[in-house]
């Protein structure tokens, strides 16, 4: 499928109608507008509704459409669900229920908050969490929005998107503004009600963290309390005896073969072998003098020093590829291990990146460095010897977690991941995207 083709999101006006639209939604092979017609016992793979009310929704909420991730499928804010729940969009009709959010480089389509699949005599499919690259998002958007003007530009509500619109494409042409809204819908604020005084503080501390560090911040702990966070974790790193050599991720060709849209875990899984051949390690448990090798310093000083970012909402580290000073969250061992290989697999997914930090957020450049550490110390091909995957039992996950050094929820996990349990909620299935 052609990335022309993979996301498409249009509209068609029937014959006399300024406004309303047959309109549809497609992520792939999953065509989120599909809804069914019981009492005329029909499908269609679109919704009819207002076209400039849809418009100004997704212009409204451009920015942070674009650039704002989720922070809890399980509770998110009410004005986070306003912003992107399209079901939030006013004009009365019956939206997909479909939350549309970034994870970076590309934009999540997931069933909002509970499957809330509606019920009557109209109801829509349920669908599965998709993704779609950035640019192919943006490029749509802009299609969709030309084709809105076009058809409705007399009308009341069109001449206001065309009025909105042209401010977007303003911000979008300046470099210095674009970077201001950017770190705003990153915050989680709309356009200008972000204090400036939080916004100053961020911009500030690009010259240390750079703006994808700063930006990945801003998703790690969102509000008005991020600039502040960030400098505390900025503090932990040089408080920290922790200094660990990353130079070894350069080595890494990166021929891995894999589909055009692969997801984070895909690459992760790939990159982790490829490590594991380079170290001559490629099956079993990585022992504590293989990970003195990885990171060039010795264990037990990895394992007993301090946890300088223990209290704070992320880990963090800075420093070039030869030294890197950590700061550490975790205690145990086990943890300190995967906390450590998340470490080294955000130096893979951001190759000129000085300054990291490892935290809870759903980007792909946190789910990369997790699903990293998951592969690199328990492969999914080793713990298919060792486990019945088919039958997985808690006691027989528990002794596989055990024999790979690592925790439970790793082992189970891989088995989510890979299939062979379900996923038990939105959080997982988005992972796993």
């Amino acid at each position: 499928m052609t990335s022309s083709s993979y996301f498409k999101f249009s509209a068609a006006w029937p014959k006399g109608s300024d406004d309303v639209a047959a309109i549809s939604l497609r992520v792939g092979d999953r065509v989120i507008s599909r809804i069914a017609d019981t009492e005329k016992q029909t499908v269609r793979d679109y919704f009819r509704a207002s076209s400039t009310g849809l418009a100004l929704w997704l212009a409204d909420n451009w920015w942070r459409l674009r650039w704002e991730t989720i922070r809890d499928f399980r509770f998110p804010s009410v004005d986070w669900r306003l912003r992107h729940e399209l079901n939030s969009a006013s004009g009365g009709a019956l939206w997909p229920p479909v939350m549309i959010f970034s994870v970076g480089d590309r934009i999540a389509f997931a069933p909002s908050v509970g499957k809330n699949v509606v019920n009557g005599p109209q109801s829509y499919f349920e669908f599965k969490v998709g993704m779609v690259a950035a640019d192919e998002y943006e490029a749509e958007l802009d299609r969709l929005f030309e084709a809105v003007l076009g058809h409705c530009a007399k009308t009341v509500d069109g001449k206001a998107l065309e009025t909105s619109l042209g401010q977007i494409a303003n911000e979008r042409r300046d470099p210095e503004l674009a970077a201001w809204r950017r770190l705003e819908a990153c915050l989680g604020f709309d356009p200008d009600a972000a204090p400036d005084e939080v916004i100053d503080a961020l911009i500030n501390m690009e010259d240390v963290a750079g703006e994808d560090g700063v930006e990945e911040a801003a998703h790690a702990q969102p509000g008005a309390s991020s600039a502040q966070s960030l400098s505390l974790a900025l503090e932990a790193t040089h408080d920290s005896e922790v200094e660990v050599d990353l130079s070894l991720a350069d080595s890494l060709e990166r021929e891995w073969n894999l589909p055009g849209y692969a997801s984070p875990w895909q690459m992760a899984e790939a990159a982790a072998t490829e490590l594991r051949a380079i170290i001559g390690v490629p099956r079993g448990l990585l022992r504590h003098e293989v990970f003195e090798d990885v990171f060039k310093a010795r264990w037990d000083d990895l394992k007993s020093a301090t946890a300088t970012a223990r209290k704070l909402p992320y880990g963090a580290r800075i420093g070039d590829r030869k030294k890197s000073r950590v700061a550490l969250q975790t205690q145990k061992p086990y943890d300190r291990r995967f906390e450590l290989a998340r470490q080294f697999g955000d130096a893979v997914w951001q190759t000129e990146a000085d300054f990291g930090i490892i935290s809870r957020s759903k980007t792909d450049r946190q789910k990369f460095q997790r699903a990293f550490a998951h592969s690199l110390l328990c492969p999914f091909d080793d713990l298919q010897l060792v486990l019945d995957v088919n039958d997985a039992t808690p006691e027989a996950m528990q002794a596989a977690a055990r024999r790979f050094g690592v925790h439970q929820s790793v082992i189970r996990n891989q088995l989510v991941y890979k299939g062979y349990l379900p996923f038990e909620n939105t959080n997982e299935e988005t992972e796993a995207a």
